[in-house]
């Protein structure tokens, strides 16, 4: 009994919450000595060109993206299930039961097999079981939502530089619960639309459950489309790192794991060297404390759900522009 009550503070909790080499033959008879300095000469332009180019290379190089680990949810499902069934199995009762028949042992069933019938169910949606195509039902710019645009964006594999009449841009930030984030960037003025959803992952049409897994490698972010003429992109990354504790390495707040990752993810040229910048001044900030929020290039942005779609605002919270009340991400 207080292994299932245990379990059962456990489940509460999940409620709650991823070629270069130059060879020099010394003393050759074949060398003479002058050979010798113009090797070491040019050994040295090919020493400089190299770091030259490591320097760029760091510069434009994409990062790797983190590798895809179950989050602390998907393995404590696991561990409720595996304990719960190792104590139904090793039951006395359950085991007489089963030799012998007779009355179905409910009251030795009872926690034991919710826990595992309920633990055994969340992971089959981590997997993907149970999980529709809700990209026809999503909502539009008349609620200045970007869900269903950004919808057919993903589903033609396009990753945009413009909004579809050529008059806006597109940016695409993460930083942790995207309901939160929604919400900060839907009270900007410049910012016309929004949209809630999973990007820099591995795979095609996620759930919300399975992002939650943390194994497909997405994180929660948000796509917008924006008037520059208003705001620019390089205040929007610097809201974007406002929100944020840009030294905490796969955490916003209480959330942890590789889907609560935050980051910037420019669509062109012109917005990856302004999020630079971004981090840049963000390090000079945060001093000697490492910032970790990745720049990293745009992917094909996968909306969420249609009820996570400016989830706070229509739970009550204001979204109008410049509206200074707390942002809440549970409601």
């Amino acid at each position: 009994m207080r292994g299932a009550c245990s379990r059962i503070l456990l489940l509460v909790a999940c409620s709650r919450v991823e070629g270069f080499s130059t060879t020099l033959q010394r003393g050759s008879p074949n060398v003479s000595r002058p050979n010798v300095r113009s090797a070491i000469q040019d050994l040295k332009v090919r020493v400089a060109e190299r770091r030259i180019n490591s320097i760029r290379m760091t510069e434009t190089e994409e990062p790797k993206s983190p590798l895809p680990l179950p989050s602390v949810q998907s393995l404590a499902y696991a561990g409720i299930a595996a304990l719960s069934a190792k104590d139904l199995f090793t039951s006395e009762a359950i085991r007489n039961w089963l030799t012998a028949g007779g009355a179905v042992p409910f009251s030795t069933i009872g926690g034991n097999g919710i826990l595992l019938g309920y633990s055994l169910l969340q992971l089959s949606k981590f997997f993907g079981f149970g999980k529709t195509d809700y990209y026809e039902n999503l909502e539009g710019l008349d609620v200045a939502s970007l869900s269903s645009q950004a919808g057919e964006w993903a589903l033609a594999g396009e990753v945009p530089v413009k909004s579809k009449d050529g008059q806006y841009e597109v940016a695409t930030f993460a930083g942790g619960c995207f309901w939160g984030t929604e919400l900060h960037f839907q009270r900007m003025p410049g910012v016309v639309a929004t949209c809630v959803g999973y990007t820099q992952g591995r795979l095609d049409k996620p759930s919300y459950m399975q992002v939650c897994s943390g194994t497909t490698g997405h994180t929660e972010g948000l796509q917008m489309i924006f008037d520059p003429a208003v705001v620019s992109y390089a205040r929007l990354c610097d809201k974007l790192l406002a929100t944020v504790d840009s030294t905490a390495l796969n955490r916003v707040g209480n959330d942890i794991g590789t889907q609560y990752r935050h980051g910037l993810y420019p669509h062109t040229d012109e917005q990856f060297a302004a999020a630079q910048a971004a981090i840049e001044r963000e390090q000079t900030k945060r001093g000697a404390q490492k910032v970790v929020t990745e720049v990293r290039r745009a992917m094909v942005f996968w909306p969420a759900e249609k009820y996570h779609q400016r989830y706070l605002q229509k739970g009550g919270q204001s979204a109008e522009k410049e509206a200074t009340a707390p942002v809440r991400c549970y409601g």
